[in-house]
């Protein structure tokens, strides 16, 4: 019995659940600064709608993408799935059997928000979520995957958020999620070039696979610039915030980085070690873009009304998303530090 719920947890893959906690907190963070107070109710309804969505569709990949995965040379930490179900330690229905429940309580959820706007985002990412690789959309197979998971997290979870704070979608929510959007989608078409040969074995065709590795590092690298042309023309028209503004465009170093890390060599399950260091760089960098506009709108707020109730619950928020998150990251280097150590012996 143990063994088997260890291996579910190994399933769930929790640690990835942070990113929609990060860009939910965005939404309140943006709430706040549009002169809206929290509501603790209220967050607890859409987080936990958010934060149920987001584990609905760890376990509907990994029932729905076992094929893929099954054929991955080179899983890592970021890509190829938990491997659970490929080893056999759980049966591929344990994690459908998840997933259905999880729909179900989700959409519970959703029928209870009280206005008709909010049941409609909710539904959509819903649907966005378990259509990700769930036949017969099986949107991740057909070079949407990767916009389809960043609009998940970057427009869904934040304009869910604020409209429910705020009955509406105030100028700097656009001005924020937008790059957010680009640079999150950039980041999921590096996860999906770890994957290249073994995703044409079973026909899944990301964007890396359909426009092939040249051409979407040179997509990676205009999504980059893109988002902070942006930034730059929103925080000088004055909606986005300059501590938000100034804060994004810190960022670009990391989204350089990885542009010339694409274009000259570019993640390959022949050289792992490489492909989950671009994969961890760029996860830390679209990480980054959603911590300093967390920040930048506290702080804003912070400035203009002083320490209110609000920015001292957009405060708590992000350190409940910062605590799991950095703990993940000492986790991880302890792991590798044994590893090291065993292998050195």
């Amino acid at each position: 019995m143990g063994g088997r719920f260890a291996a579910f947890i190994r399933l769930s893959r929790l640690r990835f659940l942070v990113e929609s906690q990060l860009t939910v907190t965005l939404g309140v963070a943006v709430s706040v600064y549009s002169g809206h107070p929290f509501a603790l109710g209220t967050w607890l309804l859409i987080q936990s709608t958010v934060v149920l969505t987001h584990l609905m569709t760890h376990y509907c990949n990994e029932y729905f993408d076992l094929a893929a995965d099954s054929a991955h040379t080179a899983p890592n930490r970021w890509t190829g799935g938990s491997q659970v179900l490929v080893k056999g330690a759980l049966r591929p229905e344990v994690s459908l059997a998840a997933a259905f429940v999880l729909l179900f309580v989700v959409l519970t959820l959703t029928v209870l928000m009280p206005d008709p706007v909010q049941r409609l985002i909710s539904l959509a990412a819903i649907a966005l979520a378990w259509f990700y690789t769930a036949p017969p959309v099986r949107l991740n197979y057909r070079a949407v995957g990767e916009v389809t998971t960043a609009a998940s997290l970057t427009l869904f979870c934040p304009f869910l958020m604020v409209y429910s704070l705020t009955g509406g979608f105030p100028a700097e929510l656009v001005a924020v999620c937008v790059p957010l959007l680009l640079v999150m989608t950039a980041r999921m078409m590096v996860m999906n070039f770890v994957d290249r040969d073994s995703d044409l074995l079973v026909g899944k065709h990301t964007l890396p696979n359909t426009l092939g590795a040249r051409r979407a590092a040179l997509l990676f690298a205009g999504l980059q610039v893109a988002a902070c042309a942006i930034v730059l023309a929103t925080t000088v028209a004055g909606v986005l915030p300059l501590a938000v503004g100034v804060g994004l465009l810190l960022t670009a170093p990391g989204a350089v980085l990885l542009s010339r890390r694409l274009l000259r060599e570019p993640p390959s399950p022949d050289a792992p070690e490489q492909a989950t260091s671009t994969a961890h760089l760029a996860t830390a960098h679209a990480a980054a873009t959603g911590v300093v506009s967390v920040v930048g709108f506290t702080v804003a707020t912070a400035i203009d009304d002083g320490v209110t109730a609000s920015v001292v619950a957009c405060a708590v928020l992000f350190a409940l998303y910062v605590t799991p998150a950095v703990g993940v990251q000492v986790l991880d280097a302890f792991k590798r530090g044994r590893a090291g150590a065993v292998g050195a012996a």
